[in-house]
């Protein structure tokens, strides 16, 4: 998840649900490292170094002289019964501070399970099939002509300005993904060998300026298409027809739902609704839309129903809750996106 994309949800005002996870497994080494701190009031080995650096290398410290395990037992055995005394009372009250802490993380998994929301699991399901969707790569249609690279140059070049643009950047590259050839390749035995290049290939061929661009116009790309999907449109729709345009916006809205209904596509109407619904939640920049999308796409960021405010309140799916937002191998929302969600929250 990208950090820019986080930070713009914390900024939106939603309230954020941890899912249940699995507890968290309680080695060994962190066990001791809790009970030296928690239970018998010393310092961790962090502030030990600390204090130490500081005093050799400027001379003064940063607080109280460092509690080690070492000193707590000169302070309170003086003879060896009383060590002794002390190891066994250390060891018991260490078996029952793991007990307690293995217990309290069973009990908080279990109030996690509680708390979830039933729809949960059948909406991230949803959500992932969505994103495999994305991810197949199939023959792709477009009613748009082929895109020149002069057009995608100029729209390059202002896709930084709103994200309109970044959609019509976006809605070109898609445009041109249909005229590109990305099918299977195979060897004489008719096994499957590998793909043809696709767009990029046919990028660093014709367009090596672009081809220098290539993450980001497929960054572009990938937003525009996950925009569509939003929108509950699909091929041929091209993006920049859900989009509004400033010139003369009713003599070309009405051409491209002539183009969409001609094609077997006669749900433009609705889609073009939620596309003005999710441009009207961004606030000028790329990142909100974004996180605009990702709570309605991603499966790491799953909305409340039945909130009035927005879209709902996203719940995240990996991480830990409204603090420091997803995290996990599965996590697929961009870190960045929950940062800038959970930055706008609001009691």
């Amino acid at each position: 998840m990208r950090k820019d994309v986080a930070e713009k949800i914390r900024d939106t005002g939603r309230q954020l649900a941890e899912p249940p996870r699995e507890p968290v497994p309680c080695d060994f080494a962190s066990l001791v490292d809790g009970f030296l701190v928690h239970v018998l009031g010393l310092d961790t080995e962090e502030y030990r170094r600390t204090f130490w650096c500081e005093a050799y290398r400027n001379g003064h410290t940063i607080g109280h002289v460092p509690r080690t395990f070492n000193g707590f037992v000169r302070r309170n055995a003086h003879t060896p019964e009383e060590l002794l005394s002390l190891l066994l009372g250390v060891f018991v009250l260490f078996g029952a501070y793991s007990g307690t802490v293995f217990l309290l993380n069973r009990i908080s998994h279990l109030i996690r399970m509680l708390r979830r929301p039933t729809y949960y699991e059948r909406e991230r399901l949803r959500r992932q099939k969505l994103a495999a969707g994305r991810r197949r790569v199939v023959p792709r249609r477009t009613l748009n002509p082929r895109p020149s690279y002069d057009a995608i140059r100029a729209a390059l070049a202002a896709a930084r300005t709103s994200p309109e643009a970044a959609l019509r950047c976006g809605s070109l590259m898609m445009d041109l993904a249909c005229f590109a050839d990305a099918s299977l390749r195979f060897d004489g035995a008719g096994r499957i060998v590998g793909r043809r290049g696709g767009v990029k290939r046919l990028l660093q061929r014709e367009a090596p300026d672009l081809f220098e661009k290539y993450p980001t116009l497929m960054r572009h790309k990938a937003t525009a298409a996950r925009f569509r999907q939003a929108c509950g449109a699909e091929d041929p729709t091209p993006v920049d027809a859900l989009l509004p345009v400033p010139e003369a916006p009713n003599d070309i809205a009405a051409r491209n739902e002539a183009r969409c209904l001609d094609a077997g596509t006669p749900g433009i109407g609705p889609a073009r609704d939620v596309a003005k619904e999710i441009l009207g939640e961004c606030d000028g920049t790329i990142i909100s839309l974004e996180a605009a999308l990702a709570l309605r796409l991603d499966p790491d960021c799953i909305p409340v129903p039945g909130n009035d405010a927005g879209v709902g309140q996203p719940m995240l799916a990996n991480g830990a809750g409204a603090r420091i937002g997803v995290h996990g191998a599965n996590a697929c929302t961009a870190k960045r996106v929950v940062e800038w969600l959970l930055r706008r929250q609001v009691a």
